[in-house]
């Protein structure tokens, strides 16, 4: 029966059908099927109801899992990915000596890499393996039979494939005898009384099997197959190819059929050659795969897609090799070869068959490589050097990013072990096994380069020997004795050696065995990992020795323990020893603290300054165990919060102690964090090194942390609170605290102004954020006032979320002499849906219930602040508190409050052209903020103040102000600057940010994580680099977009210089700028200042403008106040339609905002373009909502007023009519990624940065490949560099001649586009958390990882390389432009967000709220059958935007009072 399946698919068939019980291990490798299947309680092929059992960790809970089915005689089949199985090794050996039947079905990791099969070949398993849908239906089936018939685990592997084809499925009526002989089969062990020993660690017995037995096992099941498989033949090894082949390569059985097909395409050319796929790998039969052989084989490669093998040859390679030498072959062994295939997502290809055959016919010797590997290597010296050391998971969360790194840095010159003797750290007895047996065997590998180095050394020494040495030879050896611990140097005489030897090694014995011994030329750097075992016991978990050794062996030492679990000293593991302070006072050894998501440079120094320290260095690697992920924090988020909490607070602090510079006259400590335990403290102070830490790091003088620091802390908080109490008894006026619970400002703003209007009616209040308090000393305060906000569903805001969890947790806390008042404030609109209703102000109403249900006598009755009210919240707020001070008894007093902030135009109007105080606030080093009306101001400078929101409430929980830092944003309109302007601006992302730049939606950059004691000295930087951050925000026009890649040279000149100009005009003229941050000479007088165009209120609200160039519209110009739209006729701009009354913005709850596209409001010439602008800009500046920030931007204007009325003002104020626009059209918003040549000749190119992050990751480190990529252009004197309003990057102006060495780097450091998706080309995401003081969800680090589960459902139907917009952002305000994508969604709360579909391709539609409040599991579920149904109901080139709206799931929508009808 022929069925479109893909292989999750056919496997979910054939395993139900043959197994009474389903283990499905996460991330799983096949659908949902199985487990539908076993809820509807549908019956197997043997009449049973299947079940299945979903894992989660399998390091944790596969073995005791799959004991139970053993016991219960269950056959089983288990869906398990590649990367898990070396967890399993030790289930495997047991499974084995029960006897069990499982059947396993793994999908290769990434690229067909074979590494974590061939970690367990010596198992005993059966390992068979497979391509595509069709062969995996039938190697599936075969391998059920064959484990059921033997008794035994059988292991199918499989090219990972998610593609859908056309494949015969097999009946089992078909199979007649051989389905009732296999249902006998069934029964016989479901009534098998064998005993199995009920222990989850023992066999029940050690078998004796007989693999000869099997291995006919499989000839036979396939026989008896072949009437249902018809054409399609299997084999144990499957040959294709001339019956006289003298050329024959070997490979896996995961290999695609495109290498069957060349080799046939080859052989009807002439070619003699021909190929061998190994269907069954274990058992290995010497004489199926010696029978598949033609006898005029001459030379055979063997290749092998292993990318992380750690040992000299290959484990396939050892098979074939010890197969001809087996005394099987009859005749003369051929020559065989290794190839070490790195496949790229094409897996094998035509080219790379050829290069292998064309390598195989070379008669060549060694081994050769084809593609480019995971990490650079170092050429043929260094292939081997690692030994046998096991293989290390490099997928773990845990130590995967650290091991990735080792590679990256020393490529195969690295050997890694780990302290398990197994794949990972947390493997088979972990918790029993001591950094012994890893330094045993590096120390064996020492001991054998020490010999190689004095054969060597006797060789060159010994004149007088017979041994014939070249003279060249002798001195490259020479060289090479001299410089044997120097990694590169030992590294290019290895080489030469090498190659000398190639020729010299047949002159004798000595020679040949210098050459066969060859790995050892290369210095390894040698790295032990163990975990948090290691830590409880120094002395005999192995760690003194390998610091006593003195060899140069380093170790990594990972710490799991989640900050969040040390949330009192009490909870802290007692056990655990401090490896690096221990390490450090025992003397001689190079230690570091790193954690890899706190800052991955250091972490990328510390491994560098380890590896070159002549002796034993121990880092300690923080990595917090994430078990499973929260609402809206996935694990690895989850692990990044984790670790700012440790190193921000003293926990996990960054250090490098590095013995070796003291030699120098250096210090040996540098502090990479703020601050340091207190025992380090103490023991730099005790060494004479402190005063170095302090002069370095000043700030933390003596604010280290630990148990010291925790007891003073206290006792000066029991001094306070003694000092306060008897204050109070002296006084006779009436106490008030006032706690608040604010995410957004406003429950903290009213809860100030509460306090400040106290105080004027004689009450002594104190204000404070609730978890700044503690809940346990309320009964002992007379009057409490709570301001609560409501953040997400119904909760508590960051800094009242420890006061509601120890309420409510409480049953007895005497209130009843504690009066109360709360006012909870909440958006009635914010939750729409009348399931929803309850969550209006649902904190405070909550909060208001606990207390007075604590016996807390009420103040006031629940106070309600709306923001839907009339005043907003102010409405409920002002009915509330006169019925407060009435309760108080203070009512009667006369007050006269100011307004709690002045507002936005009387701040800039007071401040003195921008100068306000922020100078002054500057050389505050108490604070590490500005005054909250500087904060105003120097958005105007191109400066936001924030803080981490990852950190804020644990900080809070200490008594720390916020972790503030500040947002630097460039101002280079048209986004483009030169190679040598970005080295300057990734040194100072380095020097004075957070490590990493981020490209914005407005065509510019922005650097997070600027501490104010540096802020001036990186503004100074930039500027010395020709860009400046003046007007980048604030009520002003900001940064210019232009299109940035067009075909004309001359129209991208044009377009690039109409934004410089226009952004230049519309500069503000005010000094202050220069003289804040470059101490320019302040002016006479600020009278002589004044502003021509924005005057002393500057405009309403912010103001864009962007310059677009058809048919592209990458720069969304619709969404723009102001735009620009090139008018081309032969070649060159004749002038612009002019766009006016864009915008995204708006506000969750409020139909009164919303977003709103351009009009187009007629046409210039170039020449007075500026003009044109510059009158829309004076109507806006003279006509736009000055009373509420939120109605303020241009597009209201227009659409109180009309565009006919606007268009009129304009040409009043010009004086002169605008013509009609011209016709112009678009065809899409995104960018044209890749080459481009442009009209002058040169050509540019455009690459692909996931939400515009440039950063270093274990995984890829783009930041340092962007800034070689830099030095490269500036070297060669070409190029220039633009960004673009999609968040992404190109390179331009590169002459051809350059142009394939620049293609040849991107290659090198994959910045070439290569597999993404249309969906993830077209993909944009804002900052949001957790810099973002408006964020109310994730963005950033949160679309990758959903893009990749719709990417799943792209898959399945085939739109993997359709163009589908799709944009996030964390909040309502519209960075990202998500409401113009055709899958947009905006944050709403933690995990959630609202889900809008149907915006245009080209940018020309808004988009239709569809679904509200939903996570990723809804999003998921609406997106499946919406993508399957445009898949299959899809005009030929309809967008998926537009098929939305034909198909009636939203209704188009283009004017902006139109969105949320």
């Amino acid at each position: 029966m022929a069925q479109s399946f893909n292989i999750p698919t056919a496997l979910s068939y054939v395993g139900y059908d043959l197994a009474d019980t389903n283990f499905v291990v996460e991330p799983s490798p096949v659908g949902d099927l199985v487990s539908e299947w076993a809820k509807q309680g549908t019956r197997n092929a043997y009449g049973n109801t299947g079940s299945v059992v979903t894992i989660e960790n399998a390091r944790a809970d596969f073995h005791a899992a799959t004991h139970q089915a053993v016991l219960n005689k269950s056959l089983a089949t288990v869906y398990i990915p590649s990367s898990e199985l070396i967890n399993t090794i030790p289930t495997l050996y047991k499974l084995i000596g029960d006897k069990a039947p499982f059947v396993f079905h793994t999908p290769l990791a990434h690229n067909g890499d074979t590494s974590d099969i061939f970690a367990i070949r010596q198992t005993g398993a059966l390992l068979i393996a497979s391509h595509g849908a069709q062969q995996a239906h039938d190697v599936g089936l075969i391998s059920h039979i064959v484990a059921l018939r033997n008794h035994i685990p059988v292991v199918h592997f499989y090219a990972d494939s998610r593609s859908y084809e056309q494949i015969h499925t097999i009946q089992y009526s078909e199979l007649s005898n051989l389905f009732a002989e296999q249902k006998d089969l069934v029964n016989k062990y479901h009534q098998k009384n064998a005993e199995v020993k009920d222990s989850l660690f023992l066999p029940s017995s050690q078998p004796s099997i007989d693999y000869t037995q099997i291995t006919q096992s499989f000839v036979d099941v396939i026989q008896q197959l072949k009437p249902a498989f018809g054409t399609r033949a299997y084999k144990l090894f499957e040959y294709t190819g001339a019956h006289d082949a003298t050329d024959v390569i070997v490979v896996l059985g995961t290999a695609s059929s495109t290498v069957e097909e060349t080799v046939h395409n080859l052989v009807v050319s002439g070619r003699k050659v021909g190929v061998v796929r190994v269907r069954v790998y274990r058992p290995w039969s010497e004489e199926h795969f010696l029978a598949a052989l033609p006898r005029t084989v001459r030379r055979v490669s063997v290749l092998e897609t292993a990318h992380t093998l750690t040992t000299a040859w290959g484990p396939l390679f050892l098979d074939v090799a010890a197969s001809f030498h087996s005394g099987k072959w009859q005749g003369e062994a051929p020559a065989v070869r290794e190839g070490r295939v790195h496949l790229g997502t094409e897996g094998f290809t035509g080219e790379i068959v050829k290069s292998a055959l064309e390598r195989t016919a070379a008669d060549e010797q060694g081994t050769f490589v084809i593609g480019a590997p995971q990490a650079n290597g170092h050429g043929p010296v260094t292939s081997s050097v690692n030994g046998t050391v096991p293989h290390v998971d490099l997928d773990s969360v845990i130590e995967g990013p650290y091991v990735k790194m080792l590679h990256q840095l020393f490529g195969e010159r690295v050997s890694i072990a780990n302290v398990a003797a197994a794949s990972s750290v947390w493997g088979k007895n972990a918790a029993e096994s001591n950094a012994e047996f890893g330094f045993g065997m590096h120390l064996a590998l020492v001991q054998r380069r020490n010999r190689f180095a004095n054969g060597l050394a006797n060789l060159v020494k010994d004149a007088s020997a017979d041994v014939p040495l070249s003279a060249e030879l002798r001195n490259v050896l020479a060289s090479w004795l001299q410089h044997r611990d120097d990694a590169e140097k030992s590294h290019k005489y290895g080489n030469d050696a090498v190659h000398l030897l190639e020729t010299e090694k047949s002159r004798h014995p000595a020679l040949g065995q210098l050459y066969e011994d060859r790995v050892f030329f290369a210095k390894p750097s040698r790295w032990l990992i163990g975990g948090d075992q290691l830590s409880y016991d120094v002395g005999n978990s192995g760690v003194h020795h390998v610091i006593s050794s003195k060899e140069n062996i380093n170790m990594i030492v990972l710490d799991t323990q989640p900050y969040s679990e040390k949330v009192a000293p009490a909870q802290v593991d007692k056990r655990k020893k401090d490896i690096g302070l221990y390490a450090m006072q025992y003397g001689g050894v190079y230690v570091a603290s790193v954690a890899v998501n706190a800052s991955y440079a250091q972490v990328l120094r510390a491994f560098m300054e380890a590896d070159a320290y002549p002796g034993p260095a121990v880092v300690l690697a923080y990595a917090p165990r994430i078990n499973k992920a929260s609402k809206g924090v996935s694990i690895p988020l989850g692990m990044l919060k984790e670790t700012k909490q440790a190193v921000d607070s003293g926990y996990w602090p960054l250090y490098r102690w590095n013995p070796s510079l003291e030699e120098k006259g250096q210090d040996p400590f540098a502090l990479d964090s703020e601050k340091v335990k207190k025992e380090i403290f103490e023991f730099l102070e005790r060494e004479n090194h402190l005063a170095y830490v302090l002069k370095s790091k000043p700030e933390i003088s003596e604010q280290f942390t630990g148990s010291a620091e925790s007891e003073r802390k206290a006792a000066i908080e029991n001094k306070i609170k003694a000092s306060y109490a008897e204050l109070l008894s002296s006084l006779n006026t009436q106490p008030l605290l006032v706690l608040y619970g604010s995410d957004g400002g406003n429950a903290e703003a009213v809860a100030k102004r509460v306090g400040a209007e106290a105080k004027q009616r004689g009450l002594r209040p104190r204000v404070m954020a609730a978890d700044s308090y503690s809940v346990e000393d309320l009964p002992g305060e007379p009057n409490v006032v709570f301001v609560v906000s409501t953040a997400g569903q119904g909760e508590f805001p960051g800094n009242c979320k420890e006061t509601w969890k120890a309420l409510s947790s409480v049953t007895e806390l005497d209130l009843s002499k504690t009066r109360f008042a709360v006012l909870a404030l909440g958006d009635r609109h914010y939750w729409p849906l009348p399931e929803d209703k309850h969550y209006f102000a649902k904190a405070g109403k909550d909060l208001d219930a606990k207390l007075e249900l604590l016996g807390a006598p009420r103040l006031t009755p629940l106070g309600i602040g709306d923001d839907q009210d009339p005043d907003g919240y102010h409405t409920g707020l002002n009915l509330w508190r006169p019925l407060l001070w009435k309760a108080l008894d203070v009512d009667e007093m006369d007050v006269s409050l100011e307004p709690a902030l002045p507002s936005d135009d009387a701040i800039k109007e007071s401040s003195n052209f921008l100068r306000g105080t922020i100078a002054e606030g500057l050389v505050n080093s108490s604070t590490g903020a500005l005054v909250e009306l500087d904060t105003k101001l120097i958005k105007f400078h191109g400066i936001y103040q924030q803080d981490d929101r990852d950190i804020r409430d644990e900080r809070a929980r200490q008594g720390f102000e916020p972790a503030f830092s500040f947002m630097v944003r460039c101002r280079i309109p048209g986004g483009t600057i030169t190679p040598r302007q970005w080295l300057a601006v990734d040194d100072i992302a380095d020097r004075f940010a957070n490590g990493t730049i981020k490209i914005t939606t407005r065509q510019t950059f922005q650097f997070h994580g600027i501490v104010k004691r540096v802020l001036k000295p990186s503004i100074r930087e930039m500027n010395q680099a020709l860009m400046d951050t003046i007007a980048a925000c604030g009520d002003v026009n900001r940064n210019v977009l232009c299109s940035p890649n067009e075909h004309s040279s001359e129209v991208n000149e044009a377009v690039l210089k109409l934004a410089r100009d226009w952004s230049t005009h519309m500069l503000p003229h005010s000094g202050a700028y220069h003289e804040i941050w470059l101490d320019k000479k302040l002016v006479v007088s600020t009278q002589e200042e004044h502003e021509p165009i924005y005057g002393k209120t500057f405009l309403p609200r912010k103001f864009k403008t962007a310059i677009a160039v058809p048919p592209h519209n990458d720069v969304d110009i619709f969404a723009n106040d102001l735009g620009y739209i090139a008018i081309i006729e032969n070649g060159k701009i004749v002038g612009y339609n002019v766009t006016v009354g864009g915008g995204m913005g708006m506000t969750h709850g409020n139909k009164k905002t919303y977003p709103r596209l351009a009009d187009v409001l007629g046409f210039c010439t170039p020449e007075q373009a500026i003009e044109v602008g510059e009158k829309v800009v004076t109507v806006q500046r003279d006509y736009g909502d000055r009373t509420n920030r939120k109605h303020a931007r241009l597009k209201y204007t227009i659409d109180d007023r009309s565009i006919e009325w606007f268009r009129g003002e304009v040409e009043k104020r010009l004086g002169w009519k605008l013509p009609a626009p011209r016709p112009f059209k678009f065809d899409s918003n995104g960018d044209r990624f890749g080459w481009i040549q442009e009209s002058n000749g040169s050509w540019a190119y455009t690459m692909f940065i996931q939400s515009g992050r440039v950063k270093d990751t274990p995984e890829h480190r783009m930041k340092t490949a962007l800034k070689d990529l830099a030095k490269l252009l500036d070297k060669l004197n070409i190029g220039e560099i633009r960004l673009t309003a999609n968040q992404h990057l190109l390179i331009a102006k590169i002459p051809t001649a350059h142009r394939a060495e620049i293609d040849s780097f991107l290659r090198t450091h994959k910045l070439l586009i290569t597999n993404h998706s249309g969906l993830r080309l077209n993909s944009m995401a804002c900052v949001a958390l957790p810099t973002c003081g408006l964020a109310m969800a994730e963005s950033e680090r949160y679309l990758p990882s959903l893009m990749t589960l719709i990417e799943e459902i792209l898959d399945e139907h085939g739109l993997r390389d359709d163009a589908i917009t799709i944009r996030m952002t964390g909040c309502p305000n519209g960075c990202a432009r998500p409401t113009i994508a055709e899958i947009g969604f905006v944050g709403k709360a933690p995990g959630a967000y609202n889900m809008y579909l149907g915006g245009g391709f080209v940018g020309d539609r808004l988009s239709k709220l569809y679904r509200e409040s939903i996570g990723e599991e809804e999003i998921i579920k609406e997106l499946r059958p919406l993508l399957a149904r445009y898949a299959r109901d899809r005009i030929h080139g309809e967008k998926f935007g537009d098929w939305v709206i034909r198909a009636g799931v939203v209704k188009a929508t283009r004017a902006g009072k139109d969105f949320h009808d």
